[in-house]
């Protein structure tokens, strides 16, 4: 078997159905891959439609667990997975029909880590919107820091097949019990790819929906989620990534813009959580020469006063 898609669902039988019949419009044989349903405790109709769908499909997996959150359902996910490749499907997004069969061709036939494709954007009243990528590594394939270094590929995990191998290798699970998980594991499944490669094509439609995770008000969840996401990356970094070069300077800018959008969500008057803040051992955060002039401009006015920053920030973006 040549892929596992990996669905995580929670509460999302409005939009479930749509996501697992355009898994099933993409040209493949049924023996040639698995659709493995993580149930993360929902408590509507989402548990049945997943049943209802595998009893129609044989290739259709569903496994219930108690509700942990999308980081722990995509680990469930990696670890029952069958296939030589693993895909990360969020339940309300969807596939264009067609798209993965000649990336899952292209992956296994390179042998890559990790394979890469383009999105769009899709709303609640049908319009999209192009996700406009700048990768300079369409087509060809490349090591995971020539990757990191070149590429403007969305930190998001369902953009990608990921070797199943390569993950279980070198230990690259999804940090449980935070928010923005994506931002923690995407640089460093990317940096320790030995062959990657990105195609310039639409696979994945993202649907932009009120009351989705990533557009509801959890400001301190959010914000402290985003801080861990800083912590992690940076001892990464340190194991792992030679000091002076580029992909370190990546993981530094990285960092500094994990740590900007964390400050977002902090309210100027929590002193003891600026202090925090400052107490972490990448603050001062550092300027190097991938930045743009933009960029270094919030790194400077953070590092000299993070309530200035915050009062200010939303005349940067």
């Amino acid at each position: 078997m040549r892929l596992s898609i990996i669905v995580p669902v929670y509460n999302v039988e409005q939009w479930l159905s749509r996501c697992l019949n355009s898994l099933f419009k993409q040209g493949l044989d049924e023996s040639d891959f698995e659709v493995v349903v993580i149930n993360d405790g929902s408590k509507d109709g989402s548990l049945v439609m997943a049943q209802e769908f595998a009893a129609i499909h044989s290739n259709v997996k569903v496994i219930t667990r108690e509700n942990g959150g999308l980081s722990a359902a995509r680990n469930t996910g990696i670890i029952v997975a069958q296939g030589k490749y693993v895909w990360f499907v969020d339940s309300d997004d969807f596939i264009e029909p067609n798209s993965i069969k000649h990336l899952l061709e292209y992956a296994v036939e390179n042998k890559l880590d990790v394979m890469c494709f383009n999105l769009q954007l899709y709303f609640e009243d049908g319009g999209t919107k192009p996700y406009l990528n700048q990768s300079v590594c369409n087509g060809t394939v490349v090591t995971g820091d020539e990757f990191l270094v070149a590429q403007c590929m969305p930190p998001a995990a369902w953009a990608a097949l990921y070797r199943r191998e390569f993950l279980l290798k070198n230990e690259l699970t999804f940090k449980e019990g935070i928010l923005h998980e994506d931002l923690e594991f995407t640089p460093r499944a990317y940096f320790l790819a030995k062959k990657i490669s990105y195609i310039d094509k639409v696979v994945y439609n993202y649907f932009q929906r009120e009351g989705s995770i990533m557009r509801s008000n959890q400001n301190a969840k959010r914000a402290n989620s985003l801080l861990s996401v800083c912590d992690s990356l940076y001892e990464f970094k340190k194991v792992h990534v030679g000091s002076g070069t580029k992909a370190w300077y990546v993981f530094d800018k990285e960092i500094a813009f994990v740590f900007s959008q964390s400050l977002a969500f902090v309210d100027v008057c929590g002193k003891g959580l600026l202090a925090t803040y400052k107490n972490k051992p990448y603050y001062p955060l550092t300027v190097n020469s991938l930045m743009n002039k933009k960029e270094v401009l919030k790194i400077m006015l953070m590092n000299f006063s993070l309530k200035l920053y915050i009062c200010v920030s939303k005349f940067l973006r």
